[in-house]
């Protein structure tokens, strides 16, 4: 930790003016409410973009008792919330005869809609069940449920413990939080029966394991007292998940009264047909700004622009929502959404964020979704390097930044941007000047541009990256540091 700490210090300078550039990306544009009785009624807990960047929020009693189990939705440029269903009003809260006990997450596939919960603990006591509805194209009269077994006698039903979050693959693969074991499980909506027997159902630890063997245990450790839980579960956009070298996801966990166990892990190793090899590592913060709270739900996202790994800070001691790069299991800020209540950065011009809950991203980059419990409303941001339109702002140069993490192990992130479209050309070399990668080397469209880099088939050093246009070569230096 010294080491690194000395490192980043002697860089804080060069670093200083980029980082400002990135914390003044964004401004608040819009603050979205709730329309008529359900202003009273809705707590706003997590949420989702579908693949038109329709917004969907979930209202649940997870942290409200008083609050409606509801589905909302916003297309954009609309300033009210629409209401797609309310369980409460239409009596499917029932604590006998219902199927929703408490909504717990929302994912969507193209246009469907899945939506995860727990069921009423009286119908099935003394279990503790969990199901999930799909609404075909986000249609509430084209539904398929799937809700708890409750003969645990061997079958893999899975659905015997309370879930929490929810994520889906491109190949209908959903990835949750359990409080049974404090860990994650995986279910099968597609109709691949290679994967698990039956649609729906739980995907075991191992082909062939018992249901109530489990992954492993989040790196706080066992939940205490139904608290300290995962709550809110992140894949990255375009991984291959049946790829035990790439299908990464991220969890964010609550602590257990009195201790500091919360936190963000970072799960790697593990495939959706074996997901037992899944390992866990906590990510750290020289901030702690990722020492959680027993507040929830922490929401987590992961953009489809930069793959940054957005975080909603709940409890009193944060309200703010920001994004996160990271450097091995390191996490470095580079964005906060503008909140004026913010416990290290209070911006007079942002959200008044009372108990930010969730964030989302457009695919684009350009706008960014807040849920707000404190306030019950919804909070829009703009990214500032596109235009209000919705059009990019072009630059009026080439230019080529510093990359990011630097120095960085083993990958890092090079951004350029061009005036008009161009032949481009990104390359990078050693010290000696010989070529040991090209990374572009194509036609290129005006605009900013960011392009990931991999070192970890190279050694530690120093190395030079050139952007070569119509307009010159630009030139920067790097750290690959293993």
């Amino acid at each position: 930790m010294k080491k690194r700490i000395l490192l980043m210090a002697s860089l804080l300078i060069s670093f200083f003016s980029f980082s400002n550039i990135f914390s003044q990306d964004w401004v608040l544009e819009k603050t979205i409410k709730f329309s008529g009785a359900d202003s009273n009624s809705t707590n706003p807990y997590l949420i989702t973009l579908d693949q038109n960047n329709r917004l969907y929020v979930i209202s649940s009693t997870v942290t409200s008792a008083t609050a409606h189990n509801a589905i909302f939705y916003l297309n954009y440029g609309d300033s009210v919330m629409q209401k797609l269903i309310d369980f409460t009003l239409n009596g499917d809260c029932d604590t006998m005869s219902g199927n929703i006990g408490a909504l717990r997450g929302i994912a969507t596939l193209g246009p469907d809609v899945y939506v995860m919960f727990t069921q009423p603990y009286p119908k099935y006591a003394p279990n503790t069940v969990s199901g999930l509805y799909l609404y075909h194209n986000a249609d509430t009269n084209n539904l398929e449920h799937f809700v708890a077994m409750v003969d645990f006698g061997g079958g893999t039903g899975g659905y015997g413990s309370y879930n929490h979050g929810f994520a889906i693959t491109e190949d209908s693969i959903g990835f949750t939080g359990i409080s049974f074991g404090t860990t994650f499980r995986l279910y099968n909506y597609s109709s691949d029966t290679t994967i698990t027997s039956v649609r729906g159902t739980y995907i075991p630890p191992y082909p062939g394991a018992p249901w109530d063997v489990n992954n492993e245990v989040e790196p706080g450790g066992p939940e205490v007292g139904g608290i300290g839980l995962v709550r809110d579960i992140a894949l990255v956009p375009g991984t291959n998940y049946n790829d035990s070298l790439q299908s990464i996801f991220y969890t964010s966990r609550n602590s257990n009264e009195g201790v500091t166990n919360g936190g963000i892990a970072r799960w790697t190793g593990g495939y959706y047909i074996r997901p037992l090899s899944y390992t866990p590592v906590r990510i750290l913060q020289d901030d702690y700004f990722l020492d959680f709270t027993s507040s929830i739900p922490y929401g987590i996202f992961v953009d489809e622009t930069y793959e940054y790994l957005w975080v909603a800070g709940t409890d009193t001691n944060r309200r703010w929502v920001k994004a996160f790069e990271f450097d091995g299991i390191y996490a470095d800020e580079i964005w906060e959404l503008p909140s004026q209540l913010s416990a290290d950065n209070p911006d007079p011009t942002g959200a008044p964020l009372g108990m930010p809950t969730d964030v989302a991203v457009t695919s684009n980059g350009r706008f960014a979704y807040v849920s707000d419990a404190g306030s019950r409303a919804i909070y829009q941001f703009r990214n500032t390097t596109v235009g209000i339109d919705g059009e990019e702002i072009l630059p009026t140069s080439y230019s080529l930044e510093q990359n990011y993490p630097n120095p960085f192990n083993p990958s890092t992130k090079i951004s350029f941007s061009l005036p008009e479209a161009s032949e481009v050309k990104l390359v990078i070399s050693n010290i000696l000047g010989q070529e040991v990668a090209t990374l572009v080397n194509d036609s290129m469209n005006a605009g900013k541009h960011t392009v990931k880099f991999d070192a970890s088939n190279l050694s530690s050093g120093i190395y030079i990256y050139t952007l070569i246009t119509p307009g010159g070569n630009l030139s920067n230096k790097m750290i690959l540091m293993k």
